[in-house]
């Protein structure tokens, strides 16, 4: 029997669009395995070159920006994706207790405590 129109059940909260740039893959799937389970869309790069692809082709809400990449750093990273106009939301991760500068919105400690992670991926708004 389904829900009357007078909304009786509440619908479930959408999740948000990810995009999680780590080149550590085992990091990488981890956080791309918990995200899903919470009901996120996750895209995934393990490089800065693809991160900034992936966030223009892609447009997602929240970017998860691993600070040490091979090829570009994600200081460098998130330059470039903020340079490209209407900007997500980015989160450093992060192993320093040093707090990133800009350009990030908030950082995460490194490996992220999954309570943490999923308020404030929900938190998160574009700037």
């Amino acid at each position: 029997m389904s829900a009357s129109r007078s909304g009786s059940i509440p619908p479930r909260p959408m999740g948000r669009h990810v995009l999680i740039v780590d080149d550590d893959y085992e990091s990488r799937e981890a956080l791309r395995e918990m995200l899903r389970m919470w009901g996120h869309e996750v895209d995934v790069a393990a490089d800065g070159c693809e991160a900034v692809r992936l966030a223009l082709e892609r447009r997602p809400e929240v970017v998860l920006l691993d600070l040490g990449l091979p090829d570009l750093n994600g200081q460098e990273v998130a330059r470039r994706i903020r340079a490209a106009g209407d900007p997500p939301a980015i989160i450093a991760l992060t192993g320093s207790e040093e707090p990133p500068s800009a350009p990030f919105d908030d950082f995460i400690l490194k490996p992220a405590d999954p309570e943490l992670l999923r308020i404030k991926v929900e938190r998160a708004s574009k700037t």
